[in-house]
């Protein structure tokens, strides 16, 4: 009974648990994906094949032929890129700052008045009595 009970659990648990619990590994075209380099990414070419490049690069298909962007080219886009992207973010701290000057200018303003009806209020009070 022991025998037909362990049988029973070996062929309806442990074999699917072996076939199907690695069935992630068995892939290779998810696997290709996995041993992708930090800062380089897997372009799917049209006939299924991938090509490992850095991110961004700009991969072309000529006939049989795969292009990659050289190395020259790939670089002084991806610095003028980067250089627009700094000059928006200049734009953007100077107006952050402009607004933090006028809050800046408001809470002043706010304070002298809150200090000046304070003031008047304690005059006011002070004659009271």
């Amino acid at each position: 009974m022991m025998r037909i009970f362990k049988l029973f659990l070996f062929f309806f648990f442990l074999i699917p648990l072996i076939c199907f619990g690695f069935e992630e590994d068995l892939n290779p075209k998810e696997a290709n994906l996995k041993d992708v380099p930090l800062g380089m990414e897997a372009v799917e070419i049209t006939d299924g094949s991938r090509v490992v490049v850095p991110m961004g690069a700009k991969v072309e298909k000529v006939g049989a032929q795969i292009i990659v962007e050289k190395d020259a080219e790939y670089f002084s886009r991806r610095f003028y890129e980067i250089m627009q992207e700094i000059e928006s973010l200049k734009e953007s701290v100077l107006v952050l700052q402009g607004q933090v000057e006028k809050l800046n200018q408001t809470t002043e303003e706010h304070k002298q008045s809150d200090n000046q009806m304070i003031k008047v209020e304690g005059k006011s009070e002070q004659q009271e009595f």
